[in-house]
């Protein structure tokens, strides 16, 4: 099965005042529903597209996060969303046949290399208007308003020159989203907490992006892992981060099932709420039995939602 954790050890990344203030009109408004990145069951979706998305929907979730349309038509992917009584607020940029490359990996018919290789030019900056503008067309026929890119490769981030170029392209996407009454995420994992010389790439995006245009969608295990503080991060930009997601750790920094770990998911949906966070969805990056996680941690968090 591949999941982005596997993929990377492999060698893919070693009112008016608050308006003007760019924070939410209510702070405190509480995510709508409980909802969950498909990626956790991709491998269950490929199986059986349908019974899966009903089984999701038997358990209570409302809200899922898509990999773009899953290399299927967006409107198949609506109908059955509908079918189901969910609702998909966001996808992950999934361009061209970068999709089709995820499941000839999960096939053993292509290396890990090969993957590393079509993901870094299929979602080179250089491709970022084409990108976007496919995803948008997407995202109206699915119902989305949130357009999120999942990830920065390391050589995106070796320089500050670099991560000009970068920042650029994450501002460039937040126009495009914004003119299409949309909200572009940018998603964290742990690396770009790390320094790079005299500065800490993560920081360097949040103060050269603009927060009108650029949105975050917080994940609270990569996060955790980097040695932050979820609920300091969420109290420090109060409107920014639109998205989360939950996924708990064990001790040891492994993935554990939420609830089951060591994460303080009470305090960060407490602060999300205040921040005006919109979506939080489970994930689960890799699992023996992604159902029984997907379940748990639902039967854990709806008492907390």
């Amino acid at each position: 099965m591949i999941t982005r954790r596997n993929v990377l050890s492999a060698g893919i990344l070693t009112g008016a005042a608050l308006a003007a203030a760019g924070l939410p009109a209510v702070a405190a408004r509480r995510p709508r529903a409980l909802g969950l990145q498909l990626f956790t069951v991709m491998t269950a979706l490929e199986q059986d597209f349908d019974g899966t998305l009903k089984t999701i929907a038997g358990i209570g979730y409302r809200e899922v996060e898509t990999i773009g349309s899953f290399g299927r038509d967006p409107k198949f992917v609506r109908d059955m969303l509908d079918r189901h009584g969910l609702v998909s607020p966001s996808q992950h940029l999934m361009p061209g046949d970068l999709y089709a490359n995820f499941l000839r990996f999960t096939r053993r018919e292509i290396v890990a290399d090969d993957v590393m290789k079509s993901w870094q030019t299929d979602m080179a900056m250089e491709r970022i208007r084409p990108n976007i503008e496919e995803a948008i067309d997407r995202a109206r026929i699915m119902g989305q308003r949130h357009i999120c890119l999942q990830i920065i490769w390391p050589h995106q981030m070796q320089s500050r020159e670099a991560l000009a170029d970068f920042c650029a392209g994450l501002n460039t996407a937040g126009e495009m989203c914004n003119r299409a009454g949309m909200h572009f995420n940018f998603h964290n994992h742990a690396d770009e907490f790390k320094p790079v010389g005299d500065f800490i790439p993560y920081e360097v995006v949040l103060e050269s992006t603009d927060p009108k245009l650029v949105k975050l969608e917080l994940d609270v295990y990569w996060a955790v892992r980097a040695g932050k503080d979820p609920i300091e991060m969420l109290k420090g930009h109060r409107g920014r981060y639109q998205q989360l997601h939950l996924k708990d750790a064990t001790a040891s920094g492994d993935f554990a099932t939420v609830g089951q770990g060591v994460i303080d998911f009470p305090g960060i949906l407490r602060a999300a709420r205040r921040a005006g966070t919109k979506h939080v969805y489970v994930e689960y990056d890799r699992a023996d039995d992604p159902m029984a996680v997907t379940r748990e941690a639902y039967a854990y968090l709806s008492r907390l939602v």
